[in-house]
C-alpha cells in the first residue's frame, strides 16, 4: 500500500485501521481507555504502555542521547491536508518530505504526521504523559516511521515508531502566535472529511524556539487502540507556549473533549533524559548522621531495593555453614595486569578503583555458572579505634574490607542489575598485625581473609 493511501487511518497509536473493526472511545462508548485492553488484537494490557508519568527524581541521563537532525521540518509545504478523525486532530505532511535522525535514534524516520491531545475548555489539562504529576494542558505528537519500513512491519518492531511530544503551556500574555492561528483556523467539527492545507505554517514554525536538546526518552506504545509497543518515545522537557484562547479552541472547534488515555505503569522501565535536560539532584545517602538517609532510612530512596529479603552484608555464623561441593576453585583472568585500573576516586562513600572497560580481567569458576568482568573494586572501614568490615565472622568485625565487583559478561550493567545473578562480589577481609622490628620500630602489615563470593 502506497504511504499516502493510508494516511487518512493514521492516529498516534493507530497506524493502522482500528483494532479488529471494533470501534474504541475516550468517553460514552463501551470501550474506553479502562476497557481498551478487552478489544480482540490490542496490546493495550501489555507491559510497555504510554503515556506514563515522568518522575524526574528517577530519570537517568543518557550520554548517547545526542542532539536531532531535523530535515525540511521548516517546510511550508509539507503539511498538506487536515482531518477531524472523531478521536484527534491530524494534520498529514507529503510522503517522504520531513524525516528525523540523531537523538539517540536507531536509525532514519520518515515523518507522516502529527496531531493533538487535550482536555476541555474549561479544565485546560489534556496531555497525555505527565512530569511529576503535572498535567499539561495540550501535547503535539509528531509520528515517524523507521525509514524503509512498511505500516505492519513498523508496529510489529519494538523502535518501528518514533513519536516526538512537546507539551502544550497556555499564556494570557502576548499577541497570538501566527502559526498557531493559522493552525487553528482548520478545526472544524465534522468528522471524516480530508481538508488540504495552505501552505501558511510549517512544523518548526509550531516548535518555535523550545529548546531541542533537552528531553527524555524511554520505550512505549502507541496511545490508543492496538496500543501496539512499536514506540521510542521522545518527550522535550520545554512546553510550547501558546495564547490560552488558541489551546480553547480545541476542544471548542471541535467538539471533542478530554482526548488522552490516562497514565500507565512504568512497570520498571527506565526512563532516560539528554544531557542537557535539568534533573532534581539525587537524594543524598550517608553512613552516619549528617544526612536524612542514614542505612535505617536507605529503604525510603527513590527506586531502592534496601527493604527487600536478600540484603547484605550478614553475620556469617560458622556452625551454620554447609558445605558445597559445587564450589571448586576460581579462574582469575588476567588479575594480575598492573596496568588495569583506568582511575581512583573518592565517591564521598568509599574509595573505588575503577578498571579500564578493554582491560578484560575476569572470574568464573568457584560456583559461578557464567563468566563475569571485573569492574573495579573499593574498601570498607571504620574509624581510628573501631573496626569497619561489612560483613562479620561470628560477630567479629575486621579492621577492612575490599569488595572486587564484577558483572556478567553476557549483560550490560543496567540487565546485570536486574538479574539475581548479575553480579558477584568478592569479598576479602583486611586485619592488622603488628611486626617490632630493632625493638622500637613498628610496622603494620595487612592481612586478607576471603569471602565467599555472592
Amino acid at each position: 500500500m502506497h504511504l499516502a493511501s493510508f494516511l487518512f487511518y493514521l492516529n498516534l497509536a493507530a497506524l493502522v485501521k482500528y483494532a479488529s473493526g471494533e470501534d474504541w472511545c475516550y468517553t460514552g462508548c463501551a470501550h474506553t481507555p479502562s476497557h481498551w485492553g478487552d478489544i480482540a488484537g490490542a496490546f493495550c494490557s501489555e507491559k510497555r504502555q504510554s503515556p506514563i508519568d515522568i518522575v524526574s527524581s528517577l530519570v537517568k541521563t543518557n550520554h548517547s542521547l545526542g542532539s536531532f537532525t531535523f530535515l525540511n521540518f521548516g517546510s511550508q509545504q509539507a503539511v498538506k491536508s487536515v482531518i477531524n478523525n472523531g478521536h484527534t486532530v491530524k494534520f498529514m505532511l507529503a510522503p517522504d518530505e520531513v524525516e528525523v535522525s540523531g537523538g539517540g535514534l536507531n536509525g532514519t524516520y520518515s515523518t507522516i504526521q502529527f496531531h493533538f491531545h487535550w482536555g476541555n475548555a474549561e479544565h485546560l489539562e489534556g496531555s497525555e504523559h505527565e512530569v511529576d504529576g503535572k498535567r499539561y494542558p495540550m501535547e503535539m505528537h509528531i509520528v515517524s516511521l523507521k525509514k524503509g519500513l512498511t505500516v505492519q512491519e513498523a508496529t510489529a518492531d519494538s523502535e518501528g515508531i518514533a513519536v516526538l511530544g512537546f507539551f502544550l503551556n497556555a499564556t494570557e500574555d502576548g499577541p497570538a502566535s501566527e502559526p498557531w492561528s493559522a493552525l487553528t483556523s482548520y478545526l472544524t467539527n465534522v468528522t471524516g472529511a480530508e481538508v488540504a492545507v495552505n501552505n501558511t505554517f510549517s512544523i518548526g514554525d509550531l516548535i518555535g524556539d523550545v529548546n531541542l536538546t533537552k528531553f527524555y526518552r524511554y520505550m512505549g506504545s502507541l496511545t490508543t487502540p492496538d496500543c501496539n509497543e512499536a514506540v521510542v518515545w521522545t518527550v522535550f522537557q520545554e512546553p510550547i507556549n501558546i495564547h490560552k484562547t488558541l489551546i480553547q479552541q480545541f476542544p471548542t472547534k471541535t467538539k471533542l473533549s478530554n482526548v488522552y488515555r490516562p497514565t500507565q505503569n512504568l512497570n520498571n522501565r527506565q526512563v532516560f533524559a539528554s544531557p542537557a535536560t535539568s534533573l532534581p539532584p539525587s537524594p543524598e545517602w550517608c553512613y552516619h548522621g549528617h544526612c536524612d538517609f542514614t542505612p535505617s532510612h536507605w529503604h525510603l530512596l527513590p527506586h531502592s531495593k534496601c527493604g527487600g529479603e536478600r540484603q547484605s552484608p550478614v553475620n556469617i555464623e560458622k556452625k551454620s555453614v554447609v558445605v558445597d561441593e559445587r564450589l571448586k576453585s576460581f579462574t582469575f583472568t588476567k588479575f594480575d595486569d598492573k596496568h588495569a585500573i583506568e582511575y581512583i576516586i573518592n565517591t564521598g562513600h568509599a574509595v573505588k578503583c575503577t578498571l579500564k572497560q578493554d582491560a578484560a580481567v575476569e572470574i568464573s569458576g568457584g560456583g559461578l555458572k557464567h563468566v563475569y568482568s571485573t569492574l573495579q573494586f573499593h574498601f570498607h572501614w571504620g574509624s581510628g579505634d573501631s573496626d569497619g568490615s561489612e560483613h562479620t565472622v561470628d560477630s567479629h568485625r575486621y579492621p577492612m574490607e575490599m569488595h572486587i565487583v564484577s558483572k556478567r559478561k553476557d549483560l550490560t550493567l543496567d540487565e546485570a542489575v536486574k538479574t539475581h545473578d548479575g553480579l558477584a562480589v568478592l569479598g576479602f577481609f583486611i586485619e592488622v598485625t603488628v611486626i617490632r622490628m630493632w625493638g622500637s620500630v613498628s610496622i603494620t602489615k595487612f592481612k586478607t581473609r576471603t569471602i565467599v563470593p555472592i
